[in-house]
């Protein structure tokens, strides 16, 4: 069996879905007061960066 680096292709929606929903309960339960946009935001920076890591290990170790 090969080894194809696409059969992940679900993990860096998880993972972005992840920070993007850790952040904004993270940021409701610090200021119960706002809305969560800026949680919402940073964990989908975040959470696309990670992801961007992630897609690059994969592309590295692999093959």
């Amino acid at each position: 069996m090969n080894k194809d680096p696409n059969r992940f292709w679900w993990m860096s929606l998880v993972l972005v879905a992840a920070c993007t929903g850790g952040l904004y309960y993270f940021e409701r339960s610090i200021y119960p007061t706002s809305n969560g946009v800026v949680g919402l935001v940073v964990g989908l920076a975040l959470g696309g960066a990670m992801a961007a890591l992630l897609e690059d290990y994969f592309d590295q170790n692999l093959r």
